[in-house]
């Protein structure tokens, strides 16, 4: 909720630091930067208060405990092993490309045809297979952080 009223104040403070001198701005330009200033305060608060909370609940996932800290590290990492894996180009079988060149000994086009082939340390269903692992293993393991912030209280 601070992050979205951040967003709002801080768009409405970038239309109303200039405008024409016969037209004055819906917001007060200074009287929005306080505002902003108050809620970033207090944005900033929270935030200490959560990483606080966050390094010291404990949270048990796949037999062994760890900080709710730690265990929202490891779900970023999960999500960003999920993207890579999902964007590694795999190339697999023989590919034939067909090329036409000048060949100046016969003054003629001429067509060549070049194969490559091409071999994969991840085959496509390895692949699918790694990425929803991962994404149980993301949910599971999110499932148990939601459940922690539940009942751990942020002073």
């Amino acid at each position: 909720k601070l992050k979205g009223r951040m967003a709002e104040l801080t768009a409405r403070a970038a239309g109303s630091v200039s405008h024409l001198v016969d037209k004055k701005p819906a917001f007060d330009f200074q009287a929005t930067r306080r505002e902003i200033d108050t809620v970033r305060e207090e944005l900033i608060k929270l935030e200490a208060a959560v990483t606080r909370a966050n390094a010291t609940a404990k949270v048990e996932h796949d037999g062994r405990p760890m900080t709710i800290s730690e265990a929202v590290r490891r779900l970023q990492e999960i999500k960003a092993e999920i993207a890579w894996l999902g964007q590694l180009s795999l190339r697999e079988g023989t590919e034939v490309r067909q090329d036409v060149d000048y060949d100046v000994q016969t003054g003629r086009n001429v067509v060549r045809k070049t194969e490559t082939t091409f071999v994969t340390a991840l085959a496509e269903t390895q692949r699918v297979a790694e990425i929803d692992a991962l994404r149980d293993r993301f949910e599971r393991l999110n499932d148990a952080v939601e459940s922690a912030n539940h009942r751990t209280p942020v002073e």
